[in-house]
């Protein structure tokens, strides 16, 4: 094969960055094909590289005959006596040929095609696995046309897209435009491979906070998780394991220096850096911000209850809600927001059961009675012998249940009654001193 021409593919590999080794497997693919259209059979045959030489020949392996009738598979004796001296009739030698020589129109057209499509196969395949390893890395590209609200980003090797969802509503972007995005997927196609962009999802902010702040790149702070909804807020918990180092400073800088550069790539979208705490009172009133939250109580259910003023309320709610659902989002339970009037509503018309289990929260599935005050032993002994254990289960107790039980009378389960009543604002019409005078119990 000609020089000149092995050279050439040579060089379009080096464009493309396609390695030698493979080149030479896409000739060899290329000559197999085209003898197998010039004479129909590639049993006998195989492709011969002279690296030094840069040349390649198609080396074939046929019978020595007096008047050969199959050109692919036999040679005369007198060509095959010049390639090896000692040969005779019925020996089989191996024929080097040049393909340029050897193969037809036809045949040099088919070698000519697969060399084509081979080139264009390994290229693709390597964008594929370049832009592969790259997934959930930032890359900045250009934006090179737009196709109702998707966007075409010129990557340099490969084209990029940035679908409508992977948009923030702030950005507003021209031709010609450089964009900064995260490669979020990369996948195969018939055409090449499809490399998905994103700006909204919160792989990009994080990947933002790790370009523009030196501790979290050098691991000293760390990001717990960040939740977004774009063009409205952005909510990213951090924490570090030195108690020398100021997380959320760090993150913020001097003046805000910092968040700001980050800001100005988001087109302005606010972003709120809280510091990750395992409480999850605290969390929650972090996670609030900007909201001055005055109270945070935990509920039965597993949520909060997040007590502000009257004039913080729309702070901690945001707009359309967004700055209560991302909170809620990051700390991963439910927040509910009450001004101080609400909440006290909320406790007046509560079930007193939910109440003790607030007051009463913590490690336990149940309060013992010896944390009720004044609660003498021997009323709880009688209790315990009338089978309740706890103050949830006295909660549910009526005056007439307690009545029921051996020892106590009316003054005795007045007065069980009241105790419960002072330590669990616990309300009931049958605790009215008319209805139940003094007697002693006998």
């Amino acid at each position: 094969m000609s020089n000149n021409f092995f050279e050439a593919l040579h060089q379009i590999a080096t464009d493309k960055g396609i390695s030698r080794d493979e080149i030479e497997e896409i000739v060899e693919s290329a000559m197999m094909s085209a003898h197998k259209k010039q004479y129909g059979v590639i049993e006998n045959v195989r492709v011969a590289f002279d690296r030094d030489k840069n040349t390649v020949n198609i080396v074939s392996r046929k019978m020595v005959v007096k008047t050969p009738r199959n050109h692919a598979e036999e040679i005369a004796y007198d060509k095959a006596v010049k390639i090896q001296k000692d040969v005779q009739l019925g020996d089989e030698i191996f024929v080097e040929e040049n393909p340029f020589d050897s193969f037809g129109r036809i045949a040099a057209q088919t070698a000519k095609q697969v060399i084509i499509q081979k080139i264009k196969e390994a290229e693709k395949n390597i964008v594929y696995s370049e832009y592969k390893d790259k997934e959930g890395e930032l890359i900045n590209g250009y934006l090179q046309r737009k196709s109702r609200d998707n966007m075409f980003i010129d990557l340099g090797r490969t084209e990029g897209l940035l679908p409508a969802r992977e948009q923030s509503p702030l950005e507003r972007y021209k031709i010609g435009d450089r964009i900064k995005a995260l490669i979020l997927e990369v996948k195969k196609s018939p055409k090449g491979p499809d490399v998905i962009l994103t700006r909204a999802h919160p792989k990009f902010i994080e990947k933002l906070f790790e370009m523009e702040i030196p501790e979290i790149y050098d691991g000293i702070v760390s990001i717990v998780k960040v939740v977004r909804e774009p063009g409205l807020r952005t909510k990213i918990a951090v924490t570090s394991d030195r108690d020398d180092v100021d997380s959320v400073g760090a993150c913020v800088g001097m003046k805000g220096i910092r968040i700001q550069s980050i800001v100005r790539e988001l087109e302005g979208e606010k972003i709120d850096v809280i510091e990750y705490s395992d409480d999850r009172r605290i969390m929650a009133q972090n996670a609030l911000t900007p909201a001055k939250i005055k109270e945070v109580v935990e509920t039965s259910s597993g949520g909060v209850i997040a007590v502000v003023d009257n004039d913080q309320y729309s702070y901690a709610v945001g707009k359309i809600g967004h700055n209560v659902r991302l909170a809620s989002r990051i700390c991963g339970f439910d927040i509910d927001i009450k001004t101080e009037d609400s909440y006290q509503e909320f406790l007046e018309s509560s079930d007193s059961r939910a109440i003790v289990d607030q007051l009463f929260s913590n490690d336990m599935d149940e309060t013992p009675l010896e944390e009720l005050p004044d609660l003498e032993p021997r009323v709880i002994a009688m209790l315990e012998k009338g089978g309740i254990f706890s103050v949830e289960d006295l909660v549910e107790k009526s005056f007439e249940d307690l009545m029921k039980i051996d020892g106590i009378g009316e003054k005795t389960a007045q007065r069980i009654l009241e105790i419960l009543a002072d330590v669990v604002d616990f309300e009931d019409d049958d605790l009215d001193e008319e209805d139940y005078p003094e007697e002693d119990d006998e």
